[in-house]
Order: C-alpha cells, then structure tokens, then sequence
C-alpha cells in the first residue's frame, strides 16, 4: 500500500512538471494586420465597380464597403461582402464585386471604403476617391 502511494505521488510530480513545460510556449508570433491595394473604384451605370488586392496572413473574417461623401462625414453605402470565396482565406488577388448604389445618391468623387478584418480581430481600411466608368473608345486608336 505503501508502494502505491509514493507511486501516485511521483506520478502526480511527473504531471505537474510536464504540464508546466509545455503550457510556457513561445507565442512571440505577430501576425500583420492586413494589407489592401484599391485598383478601381467606378460607378458603372446603378453599381460601383470595385475591384483590389487583399492579403490577410490571419485569413480574412470580414470585409465591409462603405461609401461616403467626399468628406467622409455623410455615409451613403453600408455593403458588407458575404460571399464564402472572400472569407477566410488569407490573399485576394482580384477581388472583384459590385456595389448596388441605384437611388443612393452616390457620385463621382464621394470616397468608397474598403474595411478588412482578420480573425485575430487586426483591422486595415484603404480608400479611394470613386470616378466614372472609363470609356473603351478613350483607349482605342482612331484613324
């Protein structure tokens, strides 16, 4: 019986130290918040075209349109993105989607906000000045 006891107690000892080991990890890892470049920002007829590139080392848990008067203090467009290929995942090349903004008042010039939230809660918003859509014929040569 005695056996028994000192038995359990060098196990309980063993369990402590172990538990103490391995519960002092290195969590020195910092994961940047995310990055967003706005390539295009253009009112194509009733919507805004949008388009960017999103990192997100910690994977993306939400992403969020805003569109706001030139001064920013008048909100016009709340548009949060819901589609499952742009939510968790850690880069975006090409994001790419259009904003309803038919009866929204919206014009060229008010300034579109591209809100990024990681699922460690690190949070990026970029802006650009929206413009109108670029004409084809502007770009092609004329005899």
């Amino acid at each position: 019986m005695k056996k028994m006891k000192y038995l359990s107690l060098i196990m309980a000892v063993m369990c402590v130290c172990s538990l103490g080991f391995t519960s002092c990890g290195d969590n020195d890892d910092v994961v940047p918040p995310p990055s967003i470049v706005i390539e295009e920002a253009n009112i194509e007829g009733d919507e805004l075209c949008v388009e960017a590139d999103i990192k997100a080392e910690g994977r993306t848990q939400s992403i969020l349109i805003t569109i706001t008067n030139a001064q920013g203090s008048t909100t016009k467009v709340s548009y949060p993105i819901t589609a499952s290929k742009f939510l968790g995942v850690l880069n975006i090349e090409g994001f790419h989607v259009h904003v309803p903004i038919g009866g929204m008042n919206v014009v060229v010039g008010d300034l579109m906000k591209l809100t990024v939230t990681d699922a460690n809660g690190n949070s990026t918003t970029a802006q650009k000045a929206i413009t109108e859509e670029e004409d084809d014929e502007e770009n092609s040569i004329h005899d």
